[in-house]
């Protein structure tokens, strides 16, 4: 089925791939998903342009409803289909982030989120896998090397109920802040600007939940999909403008 979606989400994966989702015309969440190893990053670029990022509105051809619970937005796609028509216009993305609003995590998610370590709700329960929120309070942006040299990305933040502190998968976050890094400024100097950018504009954090994984194959871990601002952290360049910088 040929549908039109306005992108949401770009979720940066491991090995290069990617995690893609936005919403049809009639507001309902599609994640766009292949068999493994999944979407390449390098599938969504076209020469020197991106042909995916958030509020990039593109044409798809959806092959089949394939729900995981709680990821029961997954639609199998015919990857040559999706395609590039136009970018949504600037007025219409507080309406579109709005589509998928929630007061609380908890709302969101539809069931009480379980902690320690980490914040997860457990496989095959809830009934939605990403959303929206605006957060009440950001305490601190953190941006640290972790595991093995990898570079951890995080906020804490509060909803309308609890703190929060969940790793950031926002592939164009990751290449932000990896080109603030390459010019020679220290991590921790990064993370406190960052921080005060955050606090000083509208915060819209998409909220979703990771598969489960080797160590814990029963939990889907909450992450950070997205972080969007009004007016726009970025001043409207998308990922393939921040690239070649090395990848933390």
């Amino acid at each position: 089925m040929i549908t039109q979606l306005v992108i949401t989400d770009l979720t940066r994966m491991q090995h290069g791939h990617v995690c893609i989702a936005g919403y049809d015309k009639n507001q309902n969440c599609i994640r766009l998903v292949q068999p493994p190893p999944g979407v390449s990053e390098l599938s969504i670029i076209d020469g020197h342009q991106a042909t995916v990022f958030p509020f990039a509105v593109v044409e798809v051809n959806l092959l089949q409803h394939r729900p995981d619970p709680p990821h029961i937005e997954d639609h199998l796609y015919d990857p040559p289909s999706l395609r590039f028509l136009r970018r949504a216009q600037e007025d219409r993305k507080q309406t579109i982030l709005g589509w998928s609003l929630f007061q609380t995590v908890t709302e969101l998610f539809g069931q009480p989120i379980l902690h320690d370590p980490g914040y997860y709700i457990p496989a095959g329960s809830g009934v939605r896998s990403l959303g929206t929120i605006i957060p009440h309070a950001i305490k601190q942006v953190e941006y640290k090397e972790g595991f093995e040299g990898a570079w951890d990305y995080r906020i804490i933040f509060k909803d309308g109920e609890s703190w929060y502190n969940l790793k950031i998968t926002d592939l164009t976050w990751h290449y932000y802040r990896d080109r603030l890094r390459a010019t020679g400024r220290e991590p921790q100097e990064i993370a406190s600007d960052l921080t005060q950018m955050l606090k000083h504009r509208s915060v819209f954090l998409r909220i979703g939940l990771s598969r489960g994984w080797i160590k814990f194959p029963g939990r889907c871990f909450l992450q950070i999909n997205g972080i969007h601002t009004l007016p726009d952290y970025l001043a409207g360049s998308n990922f393939v403008d921040l690239m070649g910088v090395s990848r933390g």
